[in-house]
């Protein structure tokens, strides 16, 4: 009896698997993967292979059921986009590994298995790819020889941040112009829907030009707004100012932001006649 419940386990779920009553909470435990009768799709040989699988018209509403049902709560075209463009790699699943699920096949229909045990002999060679949707971070791993694919969470979670390096002349004569460039770099790993750089008119000094479409509406201060900073994206702005007498004038930029917490940059000009 035994022997005919496994040979059915093996149709449905798309592995040679050992016998394990189906109680709720303990997982399935698989041998084998492969099976043409109930893997996602056919075997992969290449990341290229990967993304015409996952991307495919005829796949698309599996592709989308499995990503939902496996954990995924990001828009759809951010998973899209990085099956298109997400660096791939290569990984191993070794034995006795407690997967959190697993798309296959019934009866010709895309489902998942959850809490699945990898009992094989050898590893499971896979494809893996990570990206961030919203405020998640995710990644997709896609076993060779069946496409049975799922997504993960992962930890931690994507970070907002920012840099902000400003640069001045350490010495200056009373009758030359001292340039003030600060760049504002996304740092961290989410899109920036707003940063506004802020560099406050010191006291020892007058402003000449500014670079960057500022506003200048402040007589204090210059600000400049950036939309849409995408993760690794910087600005760059300058601004120019003449020396009022000798001494030290200070430049102190600040940079804050919708997501990220706010950053600083501070510059000394020692000024000389």
């Amino acid at each position: 009896m035994k022997r005919v419940l496994a040979l059915l386990a093996s149709v449905v779920f798309g592995w040679s698997s050992a016998w394990a009553a189906p109680v709720q909470g303990k997982p399935h435990r698989a041998t084998h993967l492969g099976n043409p009768a109930t893997r996602f799709a056919p075997p992969l040989k290449t990341p290229e292979d990967l993304r015409r699988t996952l991307s495919s018209e005829a796949l698309r509403e599996d592709v989308q059921s499995v990503a939902r049902k496996t954990g995924y709560l990001g828009d759809m075209a951010d998973f899209i986009q990085a099956v298109q463009t997400a660096p791939i790699q290569e990984m191993s699943i070794a034995p006795n590994t407690l997967l959190p699920a697993m798309s296959r096949r019934r009866n010709g229909k895309a489902d998942v298995l959850y809490n699945v045990l990898w009992a094989g002999k050898k590893p499971i060679d896979a494809y893996v790819f990570s990206f961030v949707s919203g405020e998640r971070r995710y990644r997709v791993i896609t076993p060779k020889s069946c496409a049975n694919f799922w997504v993960e969470e992962q930890q931690p979670p994507p970070r907002p941040e920012l840099a902000l390096r400003c640069s001045a002349p350490t010495q200056a004569g009373t009758d030359t112009l001292v340039e003030v460039c600060c760049t504002l770099k996304n740092v961290g790993d989410l899109t920036e829907p707003q940063a506004i750089l802020a560099l406050p008119f010191p006291a020892d000094a007058r402003v000449r030009c500014v670079s960057g479409g500022p506003d200048v509406s402040d007589p204090s201060r210059v600000t400049w707004q950036f939309q849409h900073l995408e993760p690794g994206a910087e600005r760059t702005v300058c601004a120019n100012f003449t020396p009022l007498r000798p001494g030290t004038v200070t430049f102190a930029a600040t940079a804050s932001a919708q997501r990220a917490a706010g950053v600083a940059s501070t510059r000394e000009t020692r000024v000389q006649d």
